[in-house]
């Protein structure tokens, strides 16, 4: 009986974590329909040292996450095959989205190339999720300052940090198509939309020709890797930055949500059809006043272009982050000051006990 081993490779950021646990916590939905999870390599519901072994031993030092198992990567997959000969169901899956870095590394790809011919008694299908590519980008930027790195600002991490696999989908997907021919390559599209309702998990499961069952799921009880709130993703980016302690950028980042809340508290719905409203009885005055006095028509019609201007999100996010920090040195002063005092009063207390000139205590 031949068998069949199915790769899902991801992307990132579209619900890879949460369909590896989902796989991991429903063994029962995938043997009714003669599928297994491998347990090769399997640590933390997915089986990433699959790639990571490809490459460490193409030489890349970087993206390792600590990997340093000494196993060759034909060893690690020999194993992976032999557990899915041996096994009493005819398909297996594995997952990682570490998958999706093979095209960086040429010398990865033609070793997993060379592996993959080595197991001509297998058949290999591959899933890959892809999700907008604004999207995609914007939720990438948002995991390199949730994972503490040093992140530029956005338009420079894009063109100079992150690799192009992020955004040139044909470039990440060629290496799979190459290897195991496009006939073998299913893909699926990811939005925020598919979190909900277990769609993501339809949508897996549809790639795998197996129908969502309406009960007896077993699900996460949380996101498993959820997003940074967007309010807090610059503050926190500059904080880091700045070279802020990991232990202190979340409680700064709280008291600055506190922050955004009291000042947003001022600026309530609606604020910008009032803004709108200025601007249409400033142009009315405009007009009135060149009717009753149309000699200075030249004086006042210029103004037309100078409306008021609402202040723009960008300026208004500069100023909030500038008053958080006002308020974070604020804050800053009174404990020092209140140490100071502390400070003082114990040495007054001390020199008090101190003896005076002719040797008595004052």
């Amino acid at each position: 009986m031949r068998k069949t081993l199915y790769l899902h490779i991801g992307h990132f950021k579209t619900g890879t974590t949460a369909i590896q646990e989902f796989l991991d916590l429903n063994p029962r939905l995938l043997k009714r329909h003669d599928f297994v999870l491998a347990q090769t390599t399997l640590q933390y519901s997915k089986h990433s040292d699959l790639a990571y072994s490809l490459y460490k031993a193409a030489g890349v030092e970087t993206f390792l996450h600590g990997y340093n198992k000494p196993e060759t990567p034909q060893q690690i997959w020999a194993a992976l095959f032999d557990e899915l000969r041996t096994s009493k169901h005819s398909r297996m899956i594995v997952s990682s989205e570490e998958f999706m870095r093979l095209a960086c590394i040429p010398k990865a790809v033609k070793t997993l190339s060379r592996i993959i011919k080595s197991a001509r008694d297998i058949d290999f299908k591959v899933i890959a999720f892809l999700r907008p590519p604004d999207s995609h980008l914007r939720s990438w930027y948002n995991q390199l300052i949730k994972m503490g790195m040093k992140t530029p600002p956005y338009n420079v991490a894009m063109t100079d940090l992150v690799e192009p696999i992020h955004y040139d989908y044909a470039l990440a997907l060629r290496p799979w198509i190459e290897i195991f021919g496009a006939e073998a390559v299913t893909l699926r599209s990811y939005s925020e939309a598919s979190r909900e309702n277990n769609l993501l998990f339809k949508d897996f499961l549809s790639a795998i020709d197996v129908a969502l069952p309406k009960f007896g799921l077993v699900l996460a009880k949380a996101d498993p890797n959820p997003r940074l709130d967007d309010t807090l993703l610059e503050m926190v980016r500059m904080l880091q930055n700045a070279g802020i302690p990991d232990k202190m950028v979340q409680p700064m980042a709280t008291r600055f949500l506190a922050h955004l809340a009291s000042e947003e508290a001022g600026n309530p719905t609606g604020a910008g059809d009032a803004f709108a409203a200025l601007r249409q009885r400033t142009l009315d005055g405009l007009t009135e006043l060149q009717r009753e006095i149309p000699e200075f028509d030249a004086t006042l019609a210029p103004f037309h272009q100078h409306l008021p201007e609402q202040e723009t999100q960008t300026t208004r996010e500069g100023w909030l982050v500038a008053g958080h920090l006002l308020a974070e040195l604020q804050a800053l002063r009174k404990k020092t000051q209140q140490q100071n005092r502390v400070v003082t009063e114990r040495l007054d207390a001390l020199e008090a006990r101190l003896p005076t000139d002719d040797g008595d205590p004052s």
